[in-house]
């Protein structure tokens, strides 16, 4: 396995951090944009015919489906800074050998290298299609 530099290392840690910050941010926004949007039905505004309350309801599930893959993130970003704290950054979750460096750079959350990773996709691709 190929052991990446210090410099390497403190590269993949500041864009995980950095886009920790962003989630956070986001997760935030939503939140006060939902409390708001609570306020204003608190105030008595009239809530539409039947269609808005439906596209209301749409809109609110959007935004929790959205809250939920920001927190799935933030979730996965914990992790890769725990594996830094550990000297494992670069470890494959299946086969344990190295993800490459350039796979960290452009997706700094990869738990898995390509060749793992595409097994992963194929075996499980099902899954996130739903069927009828």
């Amino acid at each position: 396995m190929t052991h990446l530099t210090q410099k390497e290392i403190e590269s993949i840690e500041n864009k995980l951090r950095k886009r920790q910050q962003e989630l956070l941010e986001e997760v935030r926004n939503e939140f006060d944009e939902r409390e708001n949007q609570h306020l204003a039905a608190l105030m008595g505004n009239d809530p539409g015919d039947a269609g808005d309350l439906s596209l209301a309801d749409e809109l609110a599930d959007l935004n929790i489906l959205r809250v939920d893959r920001q927190i799935k993130e933030l979730r996965e970003i914990e992790t890769k800074l725990a594996q830094i704290k550990e000297g494992c950054l670069n470890t494959c979750n299946d086969c344990e050998k190295g993800i490459g460096l350039q796979r960290l750079l452009a997706y700094p959350t990869a738990m898995r290298c390509v060749s793992c990773q595409e097994r992963h996709e194929q075996m499980y691709a099902h899954e996130s299609h739903p069927s009828l």
